[in-house]
């Protein structure tokens, strides 16, 4: 590169870091410091120990759509009737590994003074590994069933809803169903989800903000629950900065307040951490181990304090804030607008644009309608296999090949992860791989018409591809666009032709990794879900449920292919 084209790009890589650093104090929301009441808290952890202990060694296993689930679903009942409760149940079909299931919700309504609904959330059912699920989640129903009995004694200014869902485990089916069923569905204004109380003694509170596909928790709704956690002297850990960009890029929600925030519902996941004994924690989840043994009462009632002062601080508010979910949290109290964001994520890849247009000016005369044709059509025989690869799945499929599921794949450490079908990932593999092989003949018999490739007209036709891939990413979801486009953008735009070997090298590992974004993603999802080299099978599932979407497959299957047509025109050598 040229020193004043490599000057020009420095300037604009240093202007879109001013504008990250810079555009954030210009769009800040100095969100107010919440000054939470000092309220008379009244909930008895030991009482709600009791329940949950009760209630897991009553019903241990406690799978969507088994006898015991739905046996333990009057246990709530009764539970709940017998605080004054208006009870109610809805129920919702499911596709779960291939078979039609029934899950129920157990919903208990106290009217107030307002029509408004504040909502309390946990989930009952439990993961199909696990026996008696004491802290994933028989903790959160024990703790909502004592919330249940403070209200109950309690006058509330907004009316009051305790559901018990079922589902959670595979996609929060019995939020959706609540979120598209419920007829009081516009009249909850807020909702807490309780999932989990963690082993041992508590370290922090842990707020999950991420909506199912879309949304995510208010900035008013985020101050509140943290407040609320501090004031047990305890910190309250919630995404914000880089962690909170990728969960954004990746909306996949895993507790109950995800279908909430996607229908627009304000709502927020209140867990917590181990002090020590987070690694046991994890050790134990969704197995046999997760037993009632290894809860402490005194958690039970620090995180039950926490929950009561959230519910109370909410039914507290004069008006519900109208603050916009897209707000973005940089840490503390500070969080940027969503408009901020939104140009922050385009001029991200201003850079890229200006490294196409210098392209097309300073290699104008190198360009044909031959050159062209050779490398679009070599593209097309690049991406197709890689695009071809989405339609077996659905193929294999409607052959029963592949487990049906509702949304969710599987729940993490569930057997059907633990045991791909290698023969259906080997015949999708093996699809794609026949039409590489037959499109790479083709082209070998089409070039010979055209004429020879050109670096500089290669490059700029592969720019032009992707600026067009990155303005519907963009469109898509901004955030994804950048987490997972921006360096690819910024790498494959400077590169230059190959050369000697050592150079020829160097360009292939920045190619290779401008997808660091991508290689981070599959490396945490493998880990949270106890997988390993097996996630390629949770994404034939993912891909199957519509988990991820045929947009986003579409969208990364031909950035795969511009990749890959860089690395090969490495080889080509430009006259111009």
């Amino acid at each position: 590169m040229e020193a004043r084209k490599a000057s020009l790009v420095f300037v604009l890589y240093a202007l879109v870091a001013f504008c990250w650093l810079g555009a954030p104090m210009i769009g800040n929301i100095n969100e107010p410091v919440w000054s939470l009441g000092q309220f008379n808290l009244l909930f008895d952890g030991d009482h709600a120990y009791g329940m949950i202990r009760e209630y897991v060694l009553a019903y241990p296993r406690r799978v969507l759509g088994s006898v015991e689930s739905r046996q333990s679903t009057g246990y709530l009942k009764q539970q709940l009737a017998d605080l004054g409760y208006e009870i109610s149940y809805t129920q919702f079909d499911s596709r779960i590994h291939g078979r039609t299931q029934v899950g129920r919700n157990v919903l208990a309504y106290k009217p107030g003074n307002s029509p408004q609904i504040l909502a309390v959330v946990a989930h009952y059912d439990t993961a199909p590994t696990t026996d008696q699920g004491a802290m994933e989640n028989g903790s959160g129903v024990g703790v909502m069933l004592e919330l249940a009995r403070v209200f109950s004694k309690s006058p509330a200014k907004r009316s009051l809803l305790f559901i018990a869902t079922d589902g959670a485990e595979f996609g929060q089916l019995g939020a959706r169903d609540i979120v598209e069923n419920y007829p009081d569905r516009d009249r909850i204004v807020a909702v807490l989800s309780l999932d989990h109380v963690s082993v041992s003694a508590l370290g922090a509170f842990s707020l999950d903000t991420t909506g199912q596909f879309a949304g995510y928790t208010p900035p008013w709704l985020r101050e509140i629950s943290r407040m609320a956690g501090e004031m047990e002297n305890l910190p309250a850990q919630g995404a914000g900065g880089l962690e909170e960009h990728f969960q954004r890029a990746v909306p996949i929600s895993w507790t109950d307040q995800g279908p909430f925030l996607n229908a627009g519902i304000p709502a927020i996941n209140l867990s917590s951490i181990s002090e020590k004994d987070e690694s046991r924690a994890r050790a134990i989840y969704h197995t046999a181990a997760d037993v009632i043994q290894n809860l402490y009462a005194e958690s039970v009632t620090r995180y039950g304090r926490v929950a009561e002062r959230i519910v109370r601080a909410l039914d507290d508010l004069p008006q519900i804030p109208g603050q916009s979910m897209g707000c973005f949290r940089l840490g503390n109290t500070s969080y940027v607008s969503p408009r901020t964001m939104t140009f922050l994520h385009w001029v991200t890849f201003l850079p890229f644009f200006v490294l196409l247009v210098a392209c097309l000016a300073d290699y104008h005369g190198a360009f044909s309608v031959g050159r062209i044709e050779r490398e679009l059509l070599a593209y097309v025989c690049t991406s197709l296999p890689l695009l071809l690869l989405y339609y077996p799945i659905g193929l294999f499929r409607k052959l029963r090949m592949v487990p049906e599921y509702t949304l969710y794949p599987a729940t993490p450490r569930d057997p059907v992860l633990a045991h791909p079908s290698w023969g259906v990932i080997g015949g999708i593999l093996s699809a794609g791989l026949a039409a590489a092989i037959g499109l790479y003949f083709i082209f070998r018999y089409v070039k010979r018409k055209l004429p020879p490739p050109d670096f500089h007209v290669s490059k700029a036709v592969l720019m032009v591809i992707f600026l067009a891939v990155i303005v519907l990413a963009l469109r898509y979801n901004s955030y994804w666009a950048v987490t997972f486009f921006s360096l690819p953008a910024w790498i494959w735009g400077t590169v230059g032709p190959g050369g000697r070997t050592a150079r020829r090298l160097v360009y292939w590992v920045l190619i290779v990794a401008a997808g660091v974004a991508c290689y981070v993603f599959v490396a945490r999802s493998a880990d949270f879900l106890y997988l390993g080299w097996n996630f390629i099978w949770y994404v034939v599932l993912a891909l199957s449920c519509g988990l991820f979407t045929p947009a986003a497959y579409i969208l990364a299957a031909v950035t795969i292919a511009i990749g890959i047509r860089f690395l090969a025109i490495q080889l080509q050598r430009s006259d111009a």
